[in-house]
């Protein structure tokens, strides 16, 4: 999905597809018949077997409820009549209109608490009732299709968008909380108080939980909840390329035991996940709404078993429970307002064409121009200079076996390197193959098919005692290419992130492959004889905070072996917006990690850290392409702060790792 493009749709097609709601053979509503229950006629005997109660039309049937509902947006009147019998059917009144024989269907979790799920006759409308019958207090979800985004601006506004654009198949969602008039009289009697002392609301008492989900089709994921306002997806399963997902997410408490979560597939498809969870018990059930990757309309209830992988500790006041609306910013304002990240929309794609000529426009370590994410780097590094090192890459890797369709045919693979000052650097490059340094491991026995010499900014870091981290661009290489280079003078062993403008998917976002070799020169230990640094899933299921700035601090999620995500904290210390990256990890050794990834379907950089666990810090490079910034490398580095860990390596295929 990370990479899936979706139509946008159309209204009418929209509204065409709703409408043809899917219905059981001999046209009536009834469990294990339709796709709005149950997705296969197996399901239902899976549902009881988990000991989930699928009886929940049962538990509605001849019931009335009279919800009144909170808020600026709320219906005035929202007021249900269920059939009798297993039926299936409601009469529904929304603000003085009544809709009779109205298709629903629901889902029990445990005791009194029932999602039910129904349209509004001749709309693309939907409601989506958590109920708890014991309580006489509800949540609902109102849903619609369609928005329009703005193209060009950015989140906090500064930069205004260039035009507009319609997404019809998005669903877009208000919650209400409130009570069922009807229940509450019953249970109190006439004298009892006339409304509760306190209603479903927000929460962030899931905050930093990682959940593993089995549901009862037989998918699974991974989920993370950094953020109060966002959620993280790893799909697992062998269609899946367990790359993580982040999404727009709703966090709601109805007690201790049960919280609603419901995530927006913003970027994606458009579709809506709403779960009751149960924490006490582990398990949920839920509704998957909207429009699949082969644009069907799909609307299905299903439940899950959960395990807790873990959790991640949240930094706010102690004394705050989540229960004010969560602050992060907003694209819009109004009926729907949510957080909703569309990076795509800010950072608008270019051509070839057109990164090639916004890259003419060049800022190499341009301390000039403020820099958020580098108030915490490294000290700079001076012992290279006046150096000379070879660096040898015998061992070329893909980091993910689709990314090998943008590996150069003519990779450098070796690198000649004189360091004329503290930060100019000359280099030539062959592409020929490893040349033959000699017995000695020497620089003064290289071959002569090297290239020109040219001249470059560097910058170097020694994140860890003599290895050597630097990085600058490769002048005269296609595609605006760069070089991150980690040298370990204790071992003779060196590894190379080559970046270029370009990826597989893209012609303007940044994308890299990984070199590991060998290192020569002055002061450089020999190579040990078929040895090399490597992938490492060392990292996987790790989460720190990092702190760049004053200005920048983010939560690292490193949430498959193949990705990792990020949070941005907000002005409260909750987690505000996330994203999701793929990623590879290389260790150099135990108190020295590279990490790199790129922010694809995002703003297009590439990034490259080395991680010293040791010292909690890292520092490094960031690289790529933007029509407003043109191309830049620049320097980034962060204090870090361990938030917890997550047990989640058991759910990978080792046989498909690196």
């Amino acid at each position: 999905m990370f990479f899936q493009k979706f139509s946008p749709l159309t209204s009418d097609e929209v509204n065409r597809k709703t409408a043809a709601l899917p219905r059981a053979r001999d046209g009536a509503y009834s469990p294990g018949k339709d796709r709005l229950f149950f997705s296969d006629g197996n399901k239902a005997a899976r549902f009881a077997e988990d000991g989930f109660a699928s009886d929940a039309c049962a538990l509605l049937a001849d019931r009335q409820l009279k919800l009144q509902l909170s808020g600026p947006y709320a219906p005035a009147q929202l007021d249900y009549s269920f059939g009798g019998g297993t039926g299936g059917t409601l009469t529904v009144a929304e603000n003085g209109t009544e809709y009779t024989n109205v298709p629903y269907n629901a889902i029990r979790l445990r005791r009194g608490v029932v999602l039910f799920t129904h349209m509004i006759p001749g709309t693309s409308r939907g409601w989506h009732i958590v109920a708890d019958l014991d309580t006489s207090l509800v949540t609902a979800f109102e849903t619609w299709f369609g928005v329009t985004v703005p193209v060009g601006g950015n989140l906090s506004r500064t930069r205004q968008p260039e035009s507009f654009r319609d997404i019809p198949r998005e669903v877009q969602r208000q919650y209400h909380f409130g009570y069922d008039e009807i229940g509450r009289r019953a249970h109190f009697g006439a004298h009892g108080p006339e409304t509760p002392d306190k209603l479903h609301g927000t929460t962030n008492r899931i905050e930093g939980r990682g959940l593993h989900w089995a549901y009862d089709d037989g998918s699974e994921c991974l989920t993370f909840f950094p953020s109060v306002v966002c959620s993280i997806t790893v799909p697992l399963g062998e269609a899946s390329d367990t790359l993580a997902l982040s999404y727009p997410s709703d966090f709601l408490r109805i007690d201790d035991d049960i919280y609603i979560f419901a995530k927006w597939g913003v970027e994606y498809g458009g579709e809506m996940w709403l779960e009751v969870v149960d924490m006490r018990e582990l398990r949920a059930v839920g509704v998957k709404f909207g429009f699949d990757a082969a644009d069907e309309f799909e609307y299905s209830l299903h439940s899950a078993l959960l395990t807790v992988t873990g959790d991640a500790a949240h930094l706010e006041k102690i004394t705050d429970y989540g229960e004010d609306a969560p602050p992060m910013i907003m694209l819009k304002d109004g009926k729907g307002a949510r957080y909703a990240y569309r990076p795509r929309d800010m950072d608008i794609p270019m051509t070839g064409a057109e990164a090639a000529e916004a890259a003419k426009h060049k800022r190499v370590y341009d301390f000039s121009v403020p820099n958020s994410m580098s108030g915490n780097c490294l000290p700079l590094n001076y012992s290279l200079a006046g150096r000379r090192l070879v660096l040898e890459y015998d061992h070329v890797e893909t980091p993910y076996a689709w990314s090998a369709k943008n590996t150069p045919d003519k990779l450098p693979t070796s690198y000649e390197y004189e360091f004329t000052s503290a930060n100019t650097l000359r280099w030539r490059a062959k592409a020929d193959g490893v040349g033959d340094t000699g017995s000695t491991g020497g620089a003064a026995a290289i071959r002569d098919e090297w290239g020109d010499w040219r001249e470059e900014k560097y910058i170097c870091f020694e994140p860890a005692r003599d290895i050597y981290f630097f990085s600058h661009l490769l002048t005269g290489e296609p595609d605006s290419a760069s070089a991150v280079q980690a040298v370990d003078f204790s071992t003779g062993l060196a590894t190379c992130v080559y970046a270029r403008i370009g990826s597989w998917t893209s012609e303007w976002e940044a994308g890299a492959t990984c070199l590991f070799g060998t290192a020569a020169g002055e002061g450089v230990a020999p190579a040990p004889f078929g040895r090399r640094h490597g992938f490492t899933n060392d990292l996987v299921g790790k989460c720190y905070a990092w702190s760049y700035s004053e200005q920048a601090n983010s939560i690292h999620i490193y949430s498959s072996p193949k990705s990792y995500s990020w949070t941005i904290f907000q002005a409260d210390n909750s987690g505000g917006a996330s994203w999701s990256s793929p990623g590879f990890y290389v260790k150099l050794r135990e108190d020295a990690y590279l990490f790199q990834w790129v922010e694809e379907n995002c703003n297009g950089a590439q990034s490259v850290v080395c991680f010293n666990p040791r010292v909690m810090h890292d520092s490094g490079f960031s690289y790529g392409v933007t029509s407003h910034g043109g191309l830049q490398l620049s320097i980034m580095g962060a204090f870090a702060r361990r938030l917890g860990s997550f047990d989640i390596m058991k759910y990978f295929d080792k046989s498909t790792l690196r």
